[in-house]
């Protein structure tokens, strides 16, 4: 047989039988030829069926809460944060395409809402964080003020500087957080860079001197309220009594007092800036919204450690907080706010100190 022929016999592709030249119909099935061309119907490599990986659920407990977690993608318990159980990657790749579900409190959300990420924070994180922090700060103040309390033989002076302290630290657990975690400082607002800090400088010092202004007019405020018989807790005398006492002070408690009033500084921009503002940016995208509300929770938080006086203070910590953070938006760099707190502190040491 020839190899012209060869190539005319031809086989039904529903049944197998053999089918003479010219004909139409297979003559075992009677279905209709189709003409195959044999070099087109051979598959390709690239065009081959790829088999389907048999899909391999995950699912680890959580050694800090016990909670158990579907998601191949999470290194860390969404709920208290605690480092899960690696994933052999053969295991990973054989895994759901789908994301995993994350049961919090009363439902179930998307393990990307919860991915812990190096450069940002999600709500959930940056909350817990905060909230830390805050329970170290007030345990810590409460812990200094009773040892004041129950020492009368202290000068009015260690108080002043002791009570300092408390803001002073507020800021080593989330410092300590993202270094633990390997985290990106930018994830606090502070950008590296020469021009961000000279840019920060700039603005900090118009921020503070603004903000030192507001402080001003505020001290007429008091003393109207004064003159109306509304200062119930003697709060000018307070204060006329604060500033006779660190005008009278020695240089090594000024110097001691200005170092803590510089720290307290950064920490509670990085506690309240860094952390809490850039976290609530996650979900509420209106920034005016984030500052106010940012500068709410830190008047109540402060009305509450100095309750009853805070009460005086609630309105003018609400305007420099509120200055503060349009200090921040401006451009997202954290040096501006915390150079215009540092700038206002030296102001106001600087005025009680060659003024009073």
């Amino acid at each position: 047989m020839s190899k012209e022929s060869e190539t005319e016999v031809k086989y039904c592709v529903y049944c197998g039988a053999t089918i003479e030249k010219g004909k139409t119909y297979c003559p075992n099935c009677g279905k209709l030829i189709l003409k195959i061309d044999s070099e087109k119907a051979q598959i390709k490599p690239k065009e081959q069926v790829r088999t389907s990986i048999k899909s391999k659920k995950i699912s680890r407990k959580c050694p800090g809460c016990g909670s158990i977690i579907t998601s191949n993608i999470l290194e860390q318990c969404p709920i208290c944060n605690a480092t899960l159980e690696k994933i052999p990657e053969e295991e990973r790749l054989a895994a759901q395409k789908r994301p995993g579900l994350i049961f919090t409190n009363k439902k179930f959300e998307l393990e990307q809402k919860l991915i812990l990420k190096k450069d940002t924070w999600n709500l959930r994180e940056g909350i817990n964080v905060f909230s830390t922090s805050l329970y170290i700060l007030i345990l810590i103040f409460f812990l200094i003020y009773m040892l004041l309390t129950f020492q009368s033989d202290i000068s009015s002076i260690i108080k002043i500087v002791t009570l300092q302290i408390p803001e002073a630290l507020f800021a080593v657990y989330p410092i300590w957080y993202i270094y633990s975690k390997n985290h990106s400082y930018k994830k606090l607002g502070l950008i590296p860079g020469s021009k961000k800090f000279l840019y920060g400088l700039i603005i900090g010092i118009l921020g503070g001197s603004f903000i030192f202004l507001i402080n001003f007019l505020f001290g007429f405020i008091i003393n109207f309220i004064g003159e109306l018989g509304l200062d119930f807790f003697d709060l000018i005398a307070g204060m006329k009594e604060q500033n006779l006492t660190i005008q009278n002070a020695d240089l090594m408690w000024i110097i001691l007092l200005t170092a803590l009033l510089i720290l307290a500084s950064i920490s509670i921009e990085i506690v309240f800036r860094g952390v809490l503002h850039n976290a609530i940016k996650q979900r509420i995208k209106n920034e005016i919204y984030v500052i106010l509300l940012v500068a709410l929770i830190y008047s109540v938080i402060m009305v509450i450690l100095t309750f009853p006086l805070g009460i005086y203070y609630f309105f003018m910590n609400f305007l420099i907080f509120t200055v503060l953070g349009i200090l921040y938006e401006i451009n997202g760099n954290l040096y501006n706010s915390i150079l215009g707190h540092i700038f206002y502190n030296l102001l106001l040491i600087s005025f009680i100190i060659f003024i009073g």
